[in-house]
């Protein structure tokens, strides 16, 4: 998307789709926009609350460095179970975005490198926010069993040892 100047602008778990060979597709393009030329600025404040970027909340323009911030949110949610700046109140979400207000959870085992790249990604300076390039070698993503493929059978019960193997 990126290459092509699009920023999606509303990554979230309901809109990642898994097709019937268990690829994630990115769908609901609904609050993408195009850029028209490098460094553009857009300051549109849209998204979803728990998500939304800090540079959104802003309005002071943004570029394809929120897209970063809300695959850090999909990240921390799929390991923590719930967004990190979740509240029942919606001032109080973006007060704690703006903030840069979350933790992780003792009770919850995640480890260093998920951590790490958890922590680069939620940094209120878009500039300072790891890229794609970055993301993809980060020991997060290289350090364990990650299959190129899972069955549909994963759907319904976890793979089994010999599988990750």
């Amino acid at each position: 998307m990126h290459a092509n100047r699009v920023i999606h602008r509303d990554l979230k778990l309901g809109n990642l789709f898994l097709n019937d060979k268990m690829e994630i597709k990115i769908g609901d393009f609904g609050l993408a926009t195009k850029l028209e030329f490098d460094n553009e600025k857009k300051r549109t404040i849209c998204g979803t609350p728990n998500y939304i970027a800090p540079e959104v909340l802003e309005g002071k323009g943004h570029s394809y460095e929120v897209d970063i911030w809300l695959l850090g949110v999909v990240i921390y949610t799929m390991l923590i179970g719930k967004p990190p700046f979740e509240t029942p109140d919606v001032k109080t979400t973006y007060k704690k975005i703006r903030m840069n207000n979350y933790s992780f959870p003792e009770h919850i085992r995640i480890s260093d490198n998920a951590r790490n790249l958890i922590t680069r990604i939620f940094n209120l300076d878009p500039s300072k926010r790891p890229t794609i390039p970055e993301i993809y070698a980060h020991p997060f993503l290289n350090s364990g069993p990650i299959p190129k493929t899972l069955p549909l059978s994963t759907l319904a019960c976890p793979p089994s040892a010999s599988y990750l193997k």
